[in-house]
Parts: C-alpha cells; sequence; structure tokens
C-alpha cells in the first residue's frame, strides 16, 4: 500500500482546517467576521469599552457605545461588543453595582442568543482588571460568547484559553490595546 506524500498530507490538512475555520464565520487569520449595526457596551463600568469605542472611530466604523444598554435593545443590532472589567468608580458614576450589571450581562447574553446576534466579549483591561468582581462577570458571560478578544496580559492565567477551547468559542489574543482598531476593522472588513 502506497502512503500519500507529505506535501500532500500538508496540503489536506490546510484545507480541513481552513474549511473548519470558514464554516464557523472565522476568516483564515482567526478573527471571527461581524455585520453592522453594531454597538459597544461596558459590563463593570471600566473605561475599557470607551476605549474600545475611540479605537472602532479611528478605524472608521459607525459603531454605537452604549454604556449602560439594556438587553432590550440587543434586537436593534447584528453585533453586540461587550468589554467586560469591573470599575468601582465606574460603579458609582453609572449608578449600579456589581449585582445589578451581572443581571444585566446575563439578560444581554440571553437576548443576544435568543435573538442570533453575534456576541463578542473584549477584555482588555490586563491583569489589573483580573480581581475578583471583574472574575464573575466574566464568568456570567464569556463562555457564553461567540467570539472573545483579549489583551495577553489578561490571559496569564489563561483562562481565555481554557473558555475558548472548552466551548468552541474563537479567540484572538492581541499584545497591546491599539491592536483592537486592526482586529475591528478586519472583523467589520469593507462596511
Amino acid at each position: 500500500m502506497k502512503l500519500p506524500n507529505r506535501a500532500t498530507c500538508i496540503i489536506s490538512l490546510t484545507s480541513i482546517v481552513v474549511g473548519i475555520s470558514f464554516a464557523l464565520g472565522v476568516a483564515a487569520s482567526g478573527v471571527v467576521k461581524a455585520q453592522l449595526p453594531a454597538v459597544i457596551t461596558s459590563l463593570g463600568q471600566s473605561p475599557d469599552g470607551y476605549t474600545a469605542s475611540v479605537l472602532a472611530k479611528r478605524a472608521q466604523l459607525q459603531i454605537e457605545y452604549k454604556n449602560l444598554m439594556p438587553a432590550e435593545e440587543v434586537s436593534n443590532y447584528k453585533t453586540v461588543i461587550m468589554a467586560v472589567g469591573a470599575s468601582l468608580k465606574g460603579f458609582g458614576s453609572a449608578g449600579v453595582n456589581l449585582d445589578t450589571e451581572l443581571k444585566r450581562g446575563a439578560e444581554i447574553v440571553k437576548a443576544c442568543k435568543d435573538q442570533n446576534v453575534l456576541l463578542v466579549i473584549f477584555h482588555t483591561g490586563g491583569e489589573g482588571r483580573r480581581e475578583q468582581m471583574s472574575n464573575r462577570l466574566l464568568d456570567t458571560v464569556a463562555a457564553k460568547a461567540n467570539y472573545l478578544v483579549v489583551l495577553e496580559e489578561s490571559n496569564q492565567d489563561e483562562y481565555f484559553t481554557n473558555v475558548s477551547r472548552e466551548n468552541n468559542i474563537p479567540i484572538t489574543v492581541v499584545e497591546s490595546v491599539i491592536k483592537i482598531q486592526d482586529i475591528l476593522k478586519e472583523m467589520f472588513g469593507g462596511q
């Protein structure tokens, strides 16, 4: 019996991986394709959501920013980007607390699933936004996302890598927050 040569095996395996990636809605680079209209909301009221909205503007994308978007508004969008990270100062300014944000996060996740809206979780706050409150918020939403975009520093304990692996969620890990601008451009390419 003649075995296929190494080049044939590599080409076959590459074709399979690319085929699976596109079947899952993932570009060859690993970035999930998203559609407008889109919104960025903060879960935990850290400044990370606002930072993502500034980077979206720099990428010349028309993405709304609503730091306290309620679940009832999910139906207005095809993509919801949720920037997760707890901030006590942000809680105070927004008039919310951990319990109300946990509830809102769970409601948004459910609404996205029920209405077939793409849910993207951003975690760009680094190790500083991986304390107990932020982790509780992440535990509520991360495993239910369609796509994870995280700062390398946020993933030192491989929390996001494990969530991605265990729940079959595509993940992009970036070295710096500024790279989010490129990720957004690629996600919404040409829109």
